[in-house]
């Protein structure tokens, strides 16, 4: 009786097997799919399916072009920017540096 009142349940326990996804694989495999039912001859509810598929792996591609095309025109951006900056400042200190920027000052005060 006391044993019962004190003993604690055991932890469920599960029989989880872990499974390895390749995506570029199963992408070539739906590709290949599509094209021998294409071949084939597919049925109405194939077809669906099928556009659904293409209109699903459109999205996650242009997503992923999106992503990469964003990311190098940033870094082009930056860069830009930078050589636009030091281009700017060498200019401004060679203005500052010659004697003409102090003449041209002298002239405008009238002195």
């Amino acid at each position: 009786m006391f044993n019962s009142i004190f003993k604690r349940p055991k932890a469920r326990g599960f029989n989880y097997q872990p499974r390895y996804y390749d995506q570029a694989k199963e992408e070539l495999q739906n590709r290949l799919a599509k094209y021998k039912k294409s071949e084939e001859g597919s049925e109405p509810d194939l077809d669906v399916e099928l556009t659904k598929e293409r209109i699903r792996s459109g999205f996650a591609n242009r997503n992923r072009t999106t992503y990469y095309s964003t990311k190098m025109e940033d870094r082009k951006s930056s860069f830009r920017l930078i050589i636009i900056m030091a281009c700017l400042f060498l200019l401004a200190y060679m203005m500052l540096r010659s004697d003409k920027i102090l003449t041209f000052v002298e002239s405008m005060s009238g002195g």
